[in-house]
């Protein structure tokens, strides 16, 4: 029985080995170093591409804080600005109801020649309930100015 049961394992073992050399001999070697090859390569390429992304993630978040700086900046500027334009435009308004309450004759001979329009008439008000004076108020009905821009050179 032993020599039957040997007999069988070595069978089984000899099938085992003949299909085991058979897949090996379906595979083309070549074709798995050309593939490995392959992979290598492109996993080299996404390693390349990978740092050139993080790079430039890095180069665009630093651009990005300081730009976000300057637009602060900006925005401050543009603030103080409309808060210095705001009262300047009051103290106007005050200063033409001063003339119109010390020279009334020579205000509204002046108020037909120019379009000066009373405060509760001429004022716009924004959201914010500030008012805004509008601009054409200030030079006469006929004309309006010519501005040219010109840039530092």
């Amino acid at each position: 029985m032993d020599t039957i049961n040997s007999l069988t394992e070595s069978m089984v073992h000899d099938d085992a080995s003949m299909l085991a050399s058979s897949l090996i001999e379906q595979v083309n070697t070549e074709d798995i170093a050309s593939m490995v090859y392959i992979q290598r390569d492109m996993l080299a390429r996404f390693e390349k591409t990978n740092e050139m992304l993080i790079n430039f993630n890095m180069l665009s978040l630093s651009r990005y804080e300081a730009t976000l700086k300057q637009f602060h900046k900006h925005t401050g500027l543009l603030s103080d600005m409309k808060k210095d334009l705001d009262t300047v435009f009051k103290r106007i308004r005050l200063l033409k109801q001063r003339l119109e309450k010390t020279y009334p004759e020579a205000f509204s001979a002046c108020s037909s020649v120019y379009n000066i329009v009373a405060e509760d008439e001429g004022d716009d008000t924004d959201d914010n309930g500030e008012s805004e004076q509008r601009a054409d108020n200030c030079y006469p009905l006929d004309s309006k100015p010519s501005v040219t821009v010109t840039s530092p050179r």
